[in-house]
């Protein structure tokens, strides 16, 4: 058989997962190509733990080049455009080929702009935000924190909560009683997908927690695609701390592909993540796939790596001529950390509906421990 070359661009979970399960399942027959922008791979679920100092950055951080060994070609280059019918990825590294292409080029954080320069303003949401946001945590003297959701739609939507509850937990060991937490949203339920019993769990621990959940918080709104400001300028005294929580936009290069659909996101078939585009899949951040209730399915890592694994699983099928396919079946899960080193648990399939398919467990020790070990198998399995 002719050699094929399988590029993926995009070195997030599902990135990393695809190229590692391709090569396990097809051997060194086929070549595969991973692009990304930056020379390393950054594990998000990990950091609120370096905010906090659970984590120091470089133990979260692996380089690309550790996948060479497993026989996976990496090139640090920034995807410009993806050519569909020459097969071509544009980078400003030159152009690749490609017989196969999974995108895994994740969604892009799209901070609101006019931000008070009164206010101190931190994300945890990138690898620089959270190693910036861990220097002013631990010198944080007491007053306000605000936690402000930007969107209804945000990538990873428990993130809020865990920042809160962890926050919360980090003074309270330290004696410092004076931290008033607030988490601006503007959705009326803390978690809208979710049903209205584990929205009442989670709203039940941040009331003990005395953190208050504002909804219908409007801080930014989208007019026509582009955001436009309508934060509330206010005196803010030097010593709070914003906290943002971006809204999410789709990468340049797909932008530009005519690959979206309305959501905003790329087009695929929600059980095999196949694109309307010939031996083109997309997985993770970057897609929509709608639920059962109409609404776009929460954008998590653990989606994208089981996203990936399907990809992986049928491309290796294709190559062999085999007819057996493994589909997405849209069940996730996910720790929400909840202080004093417990967490609570929800899990249940997102493709259906999500009100009655959703469980949830009550915080324990066990439960952070579970995501701990989790955190260490990972980076330990797949880098």
């Amino acid at each position: 058989m002719k050699q094929k070359s399988i590029i993926i661009i995009g070195g997030g979970i599902g990135g990393i997962v695809t190229a590692r399960d391709l090569r396990k399942h097809i051997g060194s027959q086929h070549k595969i190509i991973l692009i990304d922008r930056h020379s390393y791979h950054a594990f998000q679920p990990s950091f609120l733990w370096v905010v906090i100092g659970w984590r120091t950055p470089a133990v979260i951080i692996k380089p690309f080049t550790s996948l060479e060994k497993y026989g996976i070609e990496f090139h640090q280059a920034d995807v410009i455009s993806i050519e569909k019918n020459d097969k071509l990825i544009v980078t400003d590294q030159g152009n690749f080929h490609f017989d196969y292409l999974v995108i895994a080029l994740g969604a892009d954080n799209d901070l609101p702009e006019g931000i008070s320069e009164n206010i101190r303003a931190n994300t945890f949401y990138t690898f620089e935000g959270a190693v910036e946001l861990s220097k002013v945590v631990p010198t944080f003297p007491g007053g306000k924190i605000e936690i402000s959701q930007s969107d209804e739609d945000i990538k990873y939507p428990f993130a809020p909560f865990d920042a809160a509850f962890l926050l919360s937990s980090f003074y309270q060991k330290r004696g410092i009683g004076d931290v008033e937490i607030i988490i601006n949203s503007p959705n009326q339920e803390p978690l809208p997908f979710a049903s209205a019993e584990i929205n009442l769990h989670l709203r039940k621990l941040l009331d003990e927690h005395h953190i208050n959940f504002l909804s219908d918080s409007h801080l930014n709104k989208k007019q026509n695609g582009q955001h436009s400001s309508i934060l509330i300028q206010k005196k803010s005294s030097s010593q709070d701390i914003s906290i943002y929580i971006p809204s999410m936009k789709p990468p340049d290069a797909l932008r530009t592909s005519n690959m979206l659909d309305e959501s905003g996101w790329i087009k695929v078939n929600k059980r095999t993540l196949q694109t309307d585009f010939d031996n083109i899949y997309a997985i993770g951040d970057c897609i929509g796939i709608k639920m059962e209730n109409g609404k776009l399915m929460p954008k998590a890592g653990i989606f994208a790596n089981n996203q990936a694994e399907v990809v992986a699983y049928n491309i290796s099928q294709e190559l062999e001529k085999n007819s057996d396919r493994k589909e997405f079946s849209g069940y996730g899960f996910f720790f929400v950390e909840t202080g004093n080193g417990r967490a609570s648990y929800i899990h249940g399939n997102l493709t259906t509906d999500t009100k009655s398919k959703l469980s949830w467990t009550d915080p324990n020790v066990t439960l952070h421990w579970s995501k701990v070990v989790l955190e260490k198998y990972w980076l330990w399995r797949w880098l």
